[in-house]
């Protein structure tokens, strides 16, 4: 397992790094087409941005991925089965009970999310959850919660909310190269 733990912490650290250098070249090649030799300025603004995004995703990444899948936090009044089966499936795993998030939407789906054990949310759809029985419902926590003791949930929630930030910042540059068409900023 502790060799699952450290694969998973090196792809994190390889997908932050990667994002960074992308960024930053791209900043380089866009700064440099818009206007030969302010690549540098570019790059160094795209390294920054790139550092900026990855601080974000790793002090919030967990609550922009449960706010984008429109997840609302639970509790045991709320519903009492979910609750119990993930308190079962975290003291199976040794861990600490995660919180638990209901996402109102009829696809079947679940994922957990978070930095370490201690900061772990799981979530389930409505649709998902009304499929299923006490023991399916079972595995599939279970299956969150093997996320949950291997660390996974670090990468998969830096890789999904610097995706998430990443289309923004793209569909943002792609509404001003929109607008500033028609305002002739765009030289092309």
């Amino acid at each position: 397992m502790y060799e699952a733990i450290a694969h998973n912490r090196r792809w994190s650290f390889a997908l932050v790094l990667g994002l960074v250098l992308l960024l930053g070249g791209s900043g380089f090649a866009l700064a440099e087409a818009w206007e030969p030799g302010l690549g540098q300025f570019g790059g160094i603004t795209g390294l920054g941005l790139g550092l900026v995004l990855t601080l974000f995703a790793w002090l919030g990444g967990d609550r922009m991925v449960l706010a984008s899948a429109g997840a609302r936090r639970i509790e045991h009044a709320d519903h009492p089965q979910l609750d119990n089966v993930v308190e079962e499936m975290a003291i199976a795993a040794g861990l600490p009970k995660p919180r638990v998030y209901l996402i109102d939407d009829p696809a079947p789906n679940a994922f957990a999310a978070g930095r370490s054990p201690g900061s772990a949310k799981v979530a389930i759809t409505q649709g998902l959850f009304a499929r299923l029985n006490r023991d399916e419902l079972q595995g599939v926590m279970g299956h969150e919660m093997a996320h949950v003791q291997n660390r996974d949930i670090l990468f998969m929630t830096m890789a999904a909310s610097l995706l998430g930030a990443i289309l923004m910042l793209a569909d943002f540059a792609g509404g001003m190269a929109r607008s500033s068409s028609r305002s002739c900023w765009w030289p092309y």
